[in-house]
């Protein structure tokens, strides 16, 4: 019995340790997204007074 309670230990173990690997990567997915709408955003702000000045 407590060889499949090891298991069962060491297979949630390792789901929960997944499942926060995941949202660390996630995590950083989403700020470089937001960095680079930033940075986009801001190209188009710079374009748009180019054009009001032409």
């Amino acid at each position: 019995m407590f060889e499949n309670l090891t298991l069962l230990i060491i297979i949630i173990s390792l789901f929960w340790v997944g499942a926060f690997g995941l949202y660390i990567y996630t995590s950083r997915q989403q700020k470089n997204i937001g960095d680079d709408l930033n940075r986009l955003n801001n190209l188009l702000d710079e374009a748009e007074k180019r054009e009001k000045f032409d």
